[in-house]
């Protein structure tokens, strides 16, 4: 499962120039151009096995307001480590585009405590307009496979994670139901190893963040739990 935690935009700002026209007995005039905008919204994590879309704008300059050239084109890439595991071309117009990019299942590697490579994919954009000025932006994301819950609180403590069921519906919502939980700490992360793990301080809800803090100040209870892996949203009802 491919899964993304809150929703991340990332932003790079186009650096124009200015060029002046020469002193020849008419008035100046200044002409603005700067490379395109890309913005990519997108989860952090991705469940597996399942498709799913990034979300692209493209802006050409920074104030389309001003005399700018029309964006002309874009290519993106995912890859893998050094290996392209995907790629494609996108045919842009105008000064201001929005883009969805459907993007085939992606598969999880050999699971790894090492969160800084485990299942660590990148996504490379480059959008260029039509007087050739290009923008290049890179964002990570990570793939998951299986998600449970784990922590002293739960039935498998800090050893063993409880699994969570995916749910048929929305391929990033995480579900237990009727699940007996003590007072203590809990963590939800992927595929049983510590690679990816997600937390907050916060109790009943919040939102987790890779690496985060534990979960505390859990009342002893029997519970039904959710946890979003793209949006790292999650609720805790006692029932």
């Amino acid at each position: 499962m491919i899964k993304f935690l809150p929703k991340i935009s990332v932003l790079i700002v186009s650096v124009g120039f200015l060029v002046s026209g020469c002193d020849n007995g008419n008035a100046d005039v200044t002409i603005f151009d700067s490379p395109p905008e890309v913005t990519i919204s997108k989860p952090n994590s991705v469940t597996s096995n399942v498709d799913f879309t990034m979300k692209l704008k493209f802006r050409d300059g920074a104030d389309p307001s001003i005399s700018s050239s029309p964006l002309s084109s874009a290519t993106w890439e995912i890859k893998l480590g050094p290996s392209v595991v995907q790629s494609g071309s996108i045919d842009l117009s105008g000064v201001l585009q929005d883009v969805d990019v459907p993007v085939s299942a992606l598969a999880i590697g050999t699971p790894s405590d090492d969160i800084n490579t485990y299942n660590l994919y990148t996504l490379r954009v480059i959008a260029e307009d039509q007087n050739a000025n290009k923008d290049t932006v890179d964002v990570n994301f990570r793939v998951v496979g299986t998600v449970g819950i784990i922590g002293d609180a739960t039935p498998g403590g800090w050893g063993a994670s409880t699994a969570m069921t995916r749910s048929a519906t929305d391929p990033d919502l995480y579900t237990i139901t009727n699940v007996v939980l003590t007072s203590g700490e809990a963590k939800f992360r992927a595929d049983n190893f510590w690679g990816i793990n997600w937390g907050a301080a916060a109790f009943p809800s919040g939102t987790g963040t890779f690496n985060g803090a534990n979960i505390s100040g859990i009342i002893p209870g029997t519970y039904d739990v959710t946890f979003n892996v793209s949006t790292g949203a999650y609720n805790f009802v006692k029932k």
